[in-house]
């Protein structure tokens, strides 16, 4: 049986079924066995961290983007806790029996009650926390050997012989001991760890231990008694970890075996540790960070078997140097190019990226191929802004839900008051009492951001309720995680700011076509984020008018930090380099894991990346406020299309309303730009309800606009067939209109 077949014959939640049966052997795969697997040969653990976690995950988790427990691991638990619960249950009736027969003490039964009643808690928490969240799904071993631990426990302390030197009682010879409940146990607890040889060990050592120290210190029978029911536990003991390690490492032989084979047909299809959806857009900064992971990890192995001490130092001295390279590549001090792979990307999809989402000098090649250290206390206080004056009963119960209710709706605040930022903004201002904490007088605050807000454009998109609304959106992100406790005051008004600012004076255009128009725009800003710095340039200059300036009285180096945030902020929303800045965030939260909230740097990464999510956060509304931002933005890109057709240019992709499909665009840019973005975002959030709310709700988008496209698509190709088939009709003058010619 050759590599593929045998390949094919194992499927992803099947490798410890194969690696356990005869077929193995039948196969001849000891001789196909690769010497060369990076694995720590003591404790059958890969050294690349992300292949360990991609080979539990390939049994314990389900595929597809919403992963659950695989059907072989639901499986291996419900066998496993029909044994426990059945035990229990007949354990306690049975305790419960002898104790009305007198033949048990009341002590011995509270025990045993005790432990039970402790065991069934902490397995129904196990099952509930592995069902509910993905987190506690990919650490189970974890879980079941808590679990495993404290049952273990239980057998050796109320064995009858433990029990009955514990609590100072007579032992009846005819008493059942608990070798054999010992016993079966490890073999469910093998099933449900998939036979994971690392803790199959750790639980057997710990029982052996334990059993020997309680048993010396209260078995009522003689030592040799003792000892030889204690050496054949240890017997089956040694013989089911030398079984688990046999399993184990076929298992890793096999999963080893395929990455091989599938990096050889697809040398990209192994690069990124699990991500579905990240699998797409690649940039060239976490391709270096895990190629010098696989260095690390091949000099690691190669350490292990040198014996020489001055090339061991050597040895150890280059992986220093590694991790300070990959250090200095995910901290942008090395700096890389952009590098997306396009395989099996729509065709209009990937020329709408190249123009929209990458340097206009890259997209040619794609084409080709601090002083306040305490932190915010968020606390609501009494309102005193009159916002009855409006006119709206719901007003204020409404903006009360800022930051709260995900699916918030901007647009209710902007028809009941004609206003969207200032309302918002003042709103916030008098409910964190911002005015006072920064000296800032009320005719100040109403007049930077009533200006802020005639400043921006009454555009079908880029417009004030559009700057609101992103507001509300960030606030969302930071107040449900734990990213609000570590925010200062000036870091609140800043990001405020940086929100209902982000967008200010918009033309409607995108950078793309300022600059092949040789925009004024794009003259005085040399080409380079040519939007972004317009924004943060109307925004200061606001603040420069007089009784506009709400910094006034900050100190110079609160300043300094906020004009800091506010730039770095607003210029992460440049869409034309979204990829290099999914690529750093994704290589610090993911790859590196050392993203820090004190530190102030990373502070303004994840700040800013929270903006960036933000601006394109109606994809992961609900259907009505999502499908309300479509068209608006829709609209706006068809307006830019009309112009470029008065001009005599070419159309932009997608900006073309007589040809343009949306649901196929709506599609492609939730699938290749929000998806890829809010699942490292949401996965470095790690809260429950932003995954619930959010990201569930994006999949749900992407899902409707891929069905209206394919349920378009079908009626395009039914209407196409029938007009086929008229034309071929009246071409053989079949027509009804015209009767058929008998003499031809």
């Amino acid at each position: 049986m050759n590599r593929s077949k045998m390949l094919e014959m194992v499927s992803d939640t099947a490798f410890f079924k194969f690696a356990k049966s005869s077929l193995y052997s039948i196969a001849d795969n000891e001789s196909l066995e690769s010497k060369r697997i990076p694995i720590n040969p003591n404790l059958l653990t890969f050294n690349d961290k992300f292949l360990e976690k991609r080979f539990h995950q390939q049994h314990t988790c389900q595929k597809g983007v919403n992963k659950g427990p695989s059907s072989e691991f639901k499986n291996n638990m419900l066998i496993f806790f029909i044994f426990l619960f059945s035990y229990i249950a007949i354990t306690i009736s049975t305790a419960i029996l002898l104790y009305s027969s007198s033949n048990q003490s009341q002590n011995h039964l509270i025990i045993r009650v005790i432990f039970l009643t402790m065991i069934l808690t902490v397995s129904f928490c196990i099952i509930y926390v592995i069902f509910k969240s993905s987190y506690f799904l990919n650490r189970n071993k974890q879980l079941f050997i808590l679990l495993g631990s404290i049952f273990m426990t239980y057998l050796i302390i109320c064995d009858e012989r433990v029990l009955c030197g514990i609590t100072s009682t007579d032992y009846e010879k005819n008493s059942q001991n608990h070798m054999l409940v010992i016993a079966c146990f490890i073999v469910f607890y093998k099933l449900v760890i998939f036979d994971h040889f690392v803790y199959v060990a750790l639980l057997s050592l710990l029982t052996l231990i334990f059993l020997l120290i309680f048993m010396l210190a209260f078995s009522p029978l003689s030592y040799l008694a003792t000892l030889s029911d204690y050496l054949v536990l240890l017997v089956f003991l040694i013989l089911q970890v030398i079984d688990s390690w046999q399993i184990d490492y076929r298992a890793k032989q096999l999963f080893w075996r395929r990455e091989q084979e599938e990096e050889a047909l697809d040398p990209l299809a192994n690069e990124e540790n699990g991500d579905v959806f990240a699998q797409q857009m690649w940039t060239e900064i976490e391709l270096l960070l895990h190629m010098c992971d696989k260095i690390k990890a091949n000099i690691k192995q190669s350490s292990a078997v040198i014996m020489f001490k001055d090339i061991k130092n050597k040895l150890k001295s280059a992986q220093s140097d590694i991790e300070k390279v990959k250090r200095g590549i995910a901290h942008g001090l090395i700096m890389a190019e952009i590098k997306v792979n396009s395989d099996g990307m729509d065709e209009q999809d990937r020329v709408f990226l190249s123009e929209y989402c990458m340097d206009h000098s890259l997209a040619t090649k794609f084409k080709s191929l601090s002083r306040r250290p305490s932190t915010m206390d968020l606390k609501e206080r009494d309102l005193s802004f009159p916002f009855s004056s409006y006119g709206v009963a719901e007003l204020e119960s409404v903006l009360s839900s800022i930051g709260k209710n995900w699916n918030f709706d901007i647009w209710f605040v902007y028809n009941a008051t004609g206003h969207s930022i200032f309302i918002v903004a003042k709103f916030l201002f008098e409910k964190w009492n911002l005015s006072t904490t920064f000296s800032i007088n009320e005719e100040t605050i109403d007049r930077f951001f009533k200006t802020l807000e005639r400043n921006y454009h009454q555009n079908p998109y880029h417009n004030s309720c559009h700057a609101a609304d992103v507001l509300h959106t960030m606030l969302y992100f930071l107040t449900t995680s734990e990213i609000v406790k570590h925010l200062n005051p000036i870091e609140i008004i800043s990001l405020m700011v940086a929100c209902l600012g982000h967008d200010v004076g918009h033309p409607a255009l995108t950078s793309r076509f300022l600059i092949n128009n040789r925009d004024e725009i794009a003259m005085i800003y040399n080409d380079s984020s040519v939007l972004e710095n317009m924004h943060i340039s109307k925004i200061y200059g606001i603040m420069g008018n007089k009784g506009c300036n709400i910094f006034e009285n900050i100190d110079s180096d609160d300043w300094v930090k906020a004009r800091k945030l506010i730039i770095e902020m607003i210029l992460e929303t440049d869409m034309s380099r979204h990829f290099e800045i999914l690529g750093r965030f994704r290589a610090r939260a993911k790859n590196l894991a050392d993203l820090a909230l004190d530190v102030h740097d990373d502070k303004i990464l994840i700040l800013s990346m929270a903006l960036k999510c933000a601006d394109i956060g109606h994809s992961a509304k609900i259907s009505e406020l999502h499908e309300k931002w479509t068209a608006l933005v829709c609209e706006e890109f068809f307006r830019q299309g009309d112009l470029e057709k008065q001009r005599n240019q070419q159309v932009s992709m997608y900006c073309d309303r007589d040809t343009t499909e949306i649901p196929k665009s709506q599609a492609g840019f939730i699938k290749n730009i929000c998806l890829p973005l809010f699942d490292v975002w949401c996965e470095y959030l790690n809260n429950d309800a932003i995954n619930k709310y959010v990201l569930e709700q994006l999949k749900k988008n992407l899902n409707y606009w891929e069905e209206k496209t394919r349920v378009r698509r079908a009626s395009m190709q039914i209407i196409d067939t029938t007009a086929r088939r008229e034309a071929e009709k009246k071409f053989l003058g079949l027509s009804p209109k015209a009767k058929p010619d008998r003499s031809t």
